[in-house]
């Protein structure tokens, strides 16, 4: 906070892509997530507010679903051309199920699923975009209209599914033919995407405090123990 001509000024705090990540993983990791699954959740928070689409505070919408309730199981045999999500957030079994879908799309040219129950798509598409760069192209549909794409070049999406409410049924396309550029009320160029990890990232203040109190949860108590070793009193083999 600064102070000029008698008025104060709030100046926020910016945070790297790195600090942004651990804090995050940190809260997962106190939220009862498995280790790994704190990675990929946090990976999918992290790249959400890095463009734009408030991950940080999403989060927050889902802290008393995801506290201590973390299931990520998925049956695979029910999952043929739907799968009910049963309203789990896709911050639990998004990374699982992109990946066994990715399984089935290296079969073939084209995947098409129908996700039902689903509360938070928008937790999706940064698993998406990873196989994006390895030219698995993807789509939202809705009534047969395109509520999100994201391919190798461009990342385009409705701000509509940019909640964690989500009600309505939709249909999930990979492919790996080349799709038509879309134009919908959010696009992010592959090109300027370094550039945009190269800034500092600005999240929300009060939805940051929150994931930090739950991110301190992970921390030992102190202890004669703790102390000690925080002091030097242990080494790298303790």
């Amino acid at each position: 906070m600064g102070f000029c001509n008698n008025e104060f000024i709030l100046i926020s705090v910016s945070y790297s892509y790195y600090e942004v990540f651990t804090n995050t993983q940190r809260a997962f990791s106190g939220l009862g997530f498995t280790y790994g699954s704190d990675e990929d959740a946090a990976f999918i928070t992290t790249w959400l507010e890095v463009f734009g689409f408030d991950g940080i505070k999403l989060l927050t919408f889902k802290i008393e679903e995801l506290d201590n309730n973390f299931n990520a199981s998925i049956d695979p045999s029910k999952i043929n051309d739907e799968f009910d999500c049963k309203n789990k957030s896709f911050l639990v079994i998004g990374p699982g199920l992109i990946d066994y879908l990715i399984s089935k799309i290296d079969k073939r040219d084209n995947f098409k699923l129908t996700l039902k129950n689903c509360s938070d798509p928008i937790f999706l598409i940064p698993l998406l975009y990873k196989y994006a760069k390895k030219n698995i192209n993807s789509q939202f549909l809705l009534d047969q209209k395109v509520y999100a794409q994201i391919t190798n070049k461009n990342i385009s999406v409705n701000s509509d599914i940019i909640s964690t409410n989500y009600q309505r049924n939709f249909d999930l396309l990979l492919t790996k033919n080349i799709l038509n550029e879309q134009k919908l009320d959010i696009n992010i160029s592959s090109s300027n995407i370094n550039n945009l990890l190269s800034k500092g990232i600005n999240p929300d203040k009060k939805s940051w405090e929150q994931i930090s109190k739950i991110a301190f949860r992970t921390f030992l108590p102190e202890s004669e123990e703790s102390r000690a070793k925080g002091a030097g009193g242990g080494d790298a083999n303790d």
